[in-house]
């Protein structure tokens, strides 16, 4: 942590982030997408990440289904859903960006 509302990520992307997203009712987990074709989730607290799962292309847009499952989306023209948990996914449809509402 740099200050009380910035923080440094370890581990973080090697291009440019196109996304960031904090899990639902809780700041503890951030999902981040980058140009680099990763999609990472980070423990905040513990300044750690947990999983990172790839794209083929630049992921554009990241969000939480709920907080287990994540969707991404990006230049490869792939719409993955991952199960946070288990760290497997699924692929659907090419997307351009990502607004989920409860």
């Amino acid at each position: 942590m740099t200050g009380s509302n910035e923080f440094k990520l370890n581990q973080p992307p090697e291009d440019g982030i196109s996304s960031v997203k904090f899990s639902p009712n809780t700041s503890q987990f951030l999902l981040v997408s980058s140009w680099d074709t990763s999609v990472r989730l980070y423990d905040v607290p513990a300044n750690s990440m947990r999983l990172k799962y790839q794209h083929t292309g630049a992921v554009l847009d990241c969000a939480f289904y709920d907080p287990t499952h994540a969707w991404s989306g990006g230049l490869d023209h792939q719409l993955k859903m991952h199960d946070l948990n288990t760290d497997q996914g699924n692929i659907g449809l090419e997307p351009k960006c990502i607004e989920l509402s409860s």
